[in-house]
């Protein structure tokens, strides 16, 4: 067996390949052996049934590659806490609030700054140096503006009294919380929900306003708008047998936390697959959810799809009968709540709270020739 097509998957995959083989075809390799480039055997065919084996590796692979991906992630974090620190006071402090001036500070941590300045819990916090703070982003921009080590002069009341405390900032601790979380005032207002659409693929402009995507491997998607006795719809038509492989049609407008996608969909062809679906909460390729009806498997499921691994979500599968007409398929989001439905009939349900908010689109599978018609996207109703 040569990987040498595998390229860096091969560096992952041969060692867990040599790892399983028991010792007895370690010393006894044949030329009927699974080989690596060069010849080293891998594995016995017959030793273990297949399925088996191939869950243990990817199983053996997946935590490596987890194990990697959590240790980059520290390093690089690890790396900017001493190349890019963050100036850091070391207080919490909340808004007076009805207009008034300055902040009540209601926690103050060891050995930063603050605590060495003789802040205390319940001062309030009128300006540092000439800047005033009175809402969390004013204090985060006064903070930040300065640097590890630069002196600061802390203008506070204490009990009526005015006092300027005089301190210097540190560096941030080492930090893994979300950074939405800790600087609130740098991701500005959540944005409004977008406003309903609905598209009928009359005519070629309305591709425009979506973006082709192909997850997986295998070509990408060719979508055009197909005509025929003065009916218009789109079909996907590239017929690329490779399985793993996602066409897909994004929505370039949109971030929808909540939303009802409603789209008619007729299943023309397939050889691997007869499949579609509709897209939910789309981060990029390898992160999203999708509702998707398969006439080859008769069903109905919700998937996620997290760093390019699709899983069923919990009891998010129904069997329905397809045949090659046209077909209403319904995806909704709702909070953590997913659901989704074909013709109208009875919902699969499930929850996901990974996936929160992104764009909607279209989706299909290997080389499934797919119609689709009247998408409409929607808040649900109250």
């Amino acid at each position: 067996m040569n990987l040498s097509h595998l390229g860096g998957a091969a560096l992952l995959l041969l060692p867990v390949l040599a790892s399983t083989r028991p010792p007895s075809v370690a010393a006894q390799e044949t030329s009927s052996t699974a080989s690596a480039p060069g010849g080293a055997a891998l594995l016995d065919p017959n030793s273990e049934d297949p399925a088996v084996l191939r869950l243990k590796l990817l199983a053996r692979l997946d935590a490596q590659i987890d194990a990697a991906a959590t240790k980059a992630h520290l390093d690089a974090r690890l790396m900017l806490d001493e190349v890019m620190p963050i100036p850091y006071l070391g207080v919490d402090a909340d808004p007076l609030g009805e207009g008034r001036p300055g902040m009540r500070i209601v926690a103050v941590y060891a050995e930063t700054g603050a605590a060495a300045a003789g802040l205390r819990v319940g001062d309030v916090l009128l300006a540092i140096d000439d800047e005033p703070v009175s809402v969390q982003a004013e204090l985060g921009r006064a903070v930040r503006s300065r640097h590890p080590g630069a002196a600061f002069v802390l203008h506070v009341v204490r009990d009526g009294a005015a006092l300027e405390l005089r301190g210097a900032f540190g560096a941030r601790p080492a930090e893994d919380e979300d950074e939405e979380e800790q600087f609130p005032e740098l991701f500005g207002p959540k944005p409004s929900p977008p406003v309903a659409r609905a598209f009928d693929f009359d005519a070629p402009a309305a591709l425009d306003a979506f973006e082709s995507i192909r997850a997986g491997a295998g070509a990408p998607g060719a979508w055009s708008v197909r005509r025929e006795d003065g009916a218009a719809w789109l079909r996907q038509t590239s017929q690329d047998r490779a399985s793993l492989r996602f066409p897909m049609l994004i929505a370039r407008e949109g971030v929808w936390s909540d939303v009802v996608a409603r789209v008619r969909v007729r299943l023309v062809s397939g050889v691997v697959d007869q499949a579609a679906g509709v897209v939910l909460r789309y981060r990029d390729p390898g992160n999203y959810l999708v509702a998707r009806v398969n006439a080859g498997e008769g069903d109905l499921r919700l998937f996620r799809v997290v760093n390019g691994v699709r899983r069923t979500l919990p009891g998010a599968m129904q069997l329905v009968t397809l045949d090659d007409g046209w077909h209403t398929l319904e995806a909704r989001a709702e909070g953590p709540r997913v659901s989704a439905s074909v013709d109208g009939g009875d919902p699969i349900v499930s929850y996901d709270t990974y996936l929160r908010r992104g764009r909607v689109g279209l989706w299909t599978k290997a080389d499934a020739v797919t119609d689709f018609d009247d998408l409409s996207l929607a808040l649900p109703a109250e």
